[in-house]
C-alpha cells in the first residue's frame, strides 16, 4: 500500500506510518493437560477487525492523511484526517 506522502511533514521521519486497528471478540488459548500449549494457529480467525480512518507517523505519532489515499483512492491531493 503506497502512501501519498514521502515522508512526515511534521518531523520529516522516512520511518513510515501505521492506523489504528480495532480489534473486537474473544480467543479461546488451548493446552494439552501436560501443560504445553496445544495448536492455536487458528486462535485469532474469529475476531472482528475494523480498519483505522488515520495514518500516523511512526515517529512523532501525528495525523497525516485518510488511509483511503493510500489505498489509491487520491487524486494527487493531500488531505490530512481529521
Amino acid at each position: 500500500m503506497s502512501a501519498p506522502i514521502k515522508e512526515c511533514p511534521h518531523c520529516h521521519s522516512k520511518e513510515g506510518y501505521y492506523s489504528k486497528e480495532r480489534v473486537y471478540g474473544s480467543v479461546n488459548w488451548k493446552y494439552n493437560f501436560d501443560g504445553s500449549e496445544a495448536d492455536n494457529s487458528a486462535a485469532y480467525d474469529y475476531l472482528t477487525t475494523k480498519s483505522g480512518k488515520c495514518a500516523y507517523c511512526r515517529a512523532c505519532d501525528k495525523k497525516l492523511f485518510n488511509m483511503s489515499e493510500a489505498e489509491g483512492n487520491h487524486e494527487g491531493t493531500q488531505t490530512y484526517c481529521r
